[in-house]
């Protein structure tokens, strides 16, 4: 079998050295044989540090750190590097999941967006969690669910480190219904059911993991603008990396609620003990602490946590299989993991109705605001008291102007062109709106793009295929219009002694000794035939275009996959883009009309 080929482009060395807010920091350690340990490692804001040969399995941008198997000895060397800021070993964690909804009622969420006590629907213009972001990091969300599908907004799962974060557990659904479940007539609505919820999947199926995915999913909620944080997660021991990450989003303007913990102990689980996240403990319909509720001088507020019904996935994951024995679509559970999330969702209200508030002043709001239950004034059981989701928004005001609810119009004159046989055109008549922001794109039901313009093109289309396509308004505060009436278009058949480049991929990877740092950038060729099929033995003309403004070229054939990479060793920092300039195989016409694209830029930071 004919191997993939990798082609190396002519290269040049280019030697940068790493300099950040005047530090200067360079690790060099020789082969040894020693016991080696999974680290979370944060460091120090503006201080790049490349450590070589070792194995990194998460890396935060954001935070600027890494999870990486190290050795033993240089895990202590790093608890007293001046340019660390936190070093911890990696652990598991789990769910606080107890004994297998009065509890949105009981906060009184429908009073505020429903305007009356046992309201059922919206009232709009009220306060209802719209163009606020939750991040639940969790389980995943089943995002298809019909009390999820319209609120949800995306995620990343960091246990199989794809985008892909659907609920395998059950957990992440159930708490995801309790923030947000929508309003639409069927099923539960949750306390905040115009909020934006994303699926931060961090705990795989059987709802345990580990600390460097929590942390990857915290730098991912600083970095995607997130506004809550809800974690019904957590541990028994202080872990100062994870607490150094709780606090970076806290400074970032990131609202984070935790769970107290199911020990029924007068001791406050992690990642809620630590002082930049809220504490919530679980209270039954007496008002009384939940037997397993934790409890201690870090409790903040409390929240409904026993048989609150929600959500739960539409199709078999480990909680609805025999052995747990809950229900799909809908169940009961009861926990602290079910307070959190009522809380997130008061917190979503909050900011809803007055977005400038500061994570300190959304947490002096709901202590002020809370019933007192227990003892008069603050105690350890029930710290401020049971959240009241009324009190707590009137007293937020109105810094901000209410959200504007109304959509855009319906999309018209949506008309489908067939360009070739892998690219259909798509015009439509432009939208009057003065706060329009963009529009959605839907392919047989499924959206594939955003665009301002008024045409799109969709490329890498099947040939012989026929696509029905549907277009959506959407204007600056996040409202979707009605689709437009659907148009649709067929490929033209594909000639199998054709070819067009289907993809170019790049990436780079960062090399290095001692104070030298270069980068090899890479670019990976795609090519098909008319059919859509990959091609081989194609000879690819690349021309790659350097920061300096020179350019570098290269030929090379395409493997059995029809791919090709080609590689440019030792570059420095800057822009670069790959342009196919041709492609040539006996017996076939390369035709550019059907290329899915023909050039790609990467820039290296």
């Amino acid at each position: 079998m004919r191997r993939r080929e990798r082609a190396v482009l002519f290269s040049a060395v280019v030697i940068s050295v790493l300099i950040f807010s005047n530090a200067l920091v360079a690790i060099n350690r020789s082969p040894q044989t020693d016991r080696y340990v999974n680290a979370v490692i944060l460091f120090k804001p503006g201080v790049e540090v490349n450590i070589a040969g070792i194995d990194v399995y998460q890396e935060y941008s954001v935070l600027n750190g890494m999870a990486a198997r190290i050795p033993m000895a240089l895990y202590h060397t790093l608890e007293h590097a001046w340019f660390v800021s936190s070093i911890q070993i990696d652990h598991r964690v789990s769910l606080f999941q107890d004994t297998l909804d009065w509890g949105v009622d009981d906060v009184d969420a429908e009073q505020v967006w429903g305007g009356a006590e046992d309201a059922v629907d919206v009232v709009q213009g009220n306060p209802d969690g719209s163009g606020v972001k939750v991040a639940i990091l969790d389980t995943g969300i089943d995002y298809t669910h019909p009390d999820l599908d319209d609120v949800y907004a995306g995620g990343h799962d960091f246990v199989d480190d794809d985008n892909d974060p659907k609920d395998e557990n059950g957990h992440g659904t159930h708490c995801a219904g309790i923030v947000a479940a929508e309003d639409n007539g069927e099923g539960v609505i949750g306390v905040a059911p115009h909020a934006s919820i994303y699926a931060v999947r961090v705990l795989d199926a059987y709802g345990s993991g580990y600390t460097s995915d929590i942390i990857a999913g915290i730098d991912w909620a600083i970095d995607n603008g997130m506004d809550v944080i809800s974690m019904s997660l957590g541990g028994g021991s202080y872990d100062s990396a994870f607490n150094d990450a709780v606090n970076r989003a806290y400074n970032a303007g990131i609202v984070v609620v935790a769970a107290s913990g199911n020990d029924g102990k007068n001791q406050i689980s992690y990642p809620a003990a630590y002082d930049n996240a809220i504490a919530v403990g679980a209270i039954d319909k007496d008002h009384q602490l939940a037997s397993f509720s934790n409890y201690g001088p870090e409790q903040e507020v409390v929240a409904p946590g026993v048989d609150i019904y929600s959500t739960m996935p539409t199709y078999s994951v480990t909680l609805t299989s025999w052995w747990y024995g809950y229900s799909k679509n809908y169940d009961t559970m009861s926990g602290t993991s079910m307070a959190c999330p009522m809380v997130a969702g008061v917190v979503a209200l909050i900011l809803s109705a007055n977005h400038d508030l500061t994570p300190a002043q959304v947490r002096d709001i709901l202590h002020t605001t809370s019933t007192d239950l227990g003892p008069s004034g603050w105690d350890e059981r029930y710290g401020y008291g049971e959240v009241n989701a009324p009190a707590a928004v009137d007293a937020a005001g109105g810094g901000s102007t209410p959200p504007d609810t109304t959509p855009p119009a319906k999309v018209t004159g949506l008309t489908a062109t067939t360009l070739s046989s892998t690219q259909i055109k798509l015009t439509w008549d432009a939208n009057t709106e003065s706060d329009l922001d963009h529009y959605n794109v839907y392919r047989d039901g499924t959206k594939i793009a955003e665009t301002t313009d008024t045409t799109y093109t969709d490329s890498g289309l099947s040939p012989g295929t026929t696509y029905t396509y549907e277009v959506s308004a959407v204007d600056t505060s996040g409202n979707e219009g009605e689709k437009s009436d659907p148009a649709s278009a067929t490929t033209e058949e594909g000639s199998a002694n054709t070819m067009h480049v289907a993809s170019i991929d790049m990436w780079y990877q960062k090399g290095g000794f001692w104070i030298f740092v270069w980068y090899d950038v890479y670019t990976k060729v795609t090519v098909h035939d008319g059919t859509g099929s990959p091609l081989s033995g194609v000879t690819v003309y690349l021309d790659m275009t350097l920061p300096d403004g020179s350019h570098a070229t290269g030929n090379a054939d395409t493997g059995t996959d029809g791919t090709v990479t080609f590689v440019y060793q030792r570059g420095g920092t800057g822009t670069y883009t790959s342009t196919v300039t041709n492609l040539v195989k006996t017996g076939y016409t390369y035709n550019s009309a059907d290329n899915v694209e023909t050039s790609e830029t990467l820039t290296v930071p």
